[in-house]
This record gives C-alpha cells, structure tokens and sequence, in this order.
C-alpha cells in the first residue's frame, strides 16, 4: 500500500471551496491534472452522487499523454469528497482519492488531497515513478484552484 497526501491553504471559506472544486463542468479553466471529467452514469442527474461512476482524464505533470478511469463516488458531504478507482480489478490497481474542505476560520479553507493506493502493482508503480509524478500533479492542481478561488474568476 502506498498513500500521497498533499494540502494547501485557500483564501476561502469551505463552501466556496467546495463548491468552485465539485463545478466539474469549469475544470478545464483551471484544472491542470484533471482534464476531462464528467458523469459516466446517471447523466441526467448533474449532482455528483453516491454511488454514480465518473469518466476521468488525468494527466500526469510532465507527460503528454492521458489516462482515463472511470472511479465511483463514494463520499459527498459538506467536507469531503471521496471516489475509488482501479485498473481493471483493485487486487490489480486501486486508489481511493479524498479530497476534504475544513476551516481553519470564516475565510479560510484547507483544501487536502490524499490518495491511498492498493494492489500488486503499487510496487512497480512505485519503482517507475508514477507516485512521485502523481504527488507533482496533486500539488499542482491543489496550487491552480487556490489561484483561480483567490483571483476570483469563478
């Protein structure tokens, strides 16, 4: 097993966070990791759901290419926003990726994101620097909202 966990401290209260975050249609303005992202299931539905399937292209900092992955929502609350993804089965590869908003007071949020990833796979993950590359991504898109929420673009 192996977990990322990155955070970042957002001139905004939680709500706006969260909100300006879970705007998925918006994610090209300012998303640098997470490319494309949309419902896969129950898209008649805009809300972000437990249990809904999601299509999600990610692309890795100093890549070129996408990876597509099509996780499921496990969380939705006012604080956190969870989903689980793997590659093709999860003893194979999987993550589940949280993403949390807390106060620090009425004007502040800590944005976090942590993934803990599972599977035999991690290892050679590991050893070919895909974590390291991932963390560099986690940062980056952590850095790009705080920008847009802060410049006030939404």
């Amino acid at each position: 097993m192996a977990r990322i966990e990155t955070n970042i401290i957002i001139n905004a209260d939680p709500k706006t966070v969260r909100s300006v975050f879970l705007d998925y249609q918006n994610f090209p303005k300012w998303n640098p990791f997470v490319t494309s992202f949309a419902k896969y299931t129950n898209k008649s539905d805009p809300s972000l759901n437990v249990g809904d399937e999601l299509q999600v292209d990610l692309k890795l900092k100093g890549m070129n290419h996408t990876s597509t992955m099509y996780p499921v929502i496990l969380v939705n609350t006012e604080k956190e926003f969870t989903w689980r993804g793997r590659l093709v089965s999860s003893w194979l590869f999987g993550g589940t990726h949280l993403f949390k908003f807390d106060s620090i007071d009425d004007d502040k949020t800590v944005f976090e994101q942590s993934e803990e990833f599972t599977g035999i796979l991690v290892s050679v993950f590991w050893l070919f620097g895909v974590f390291g590359k991932t963390k560099e991504s986690f940062i980056g898109l952590n850095e790009s909202l705080k920008d847009y929420i802060e410049s006030k673009k939404y």
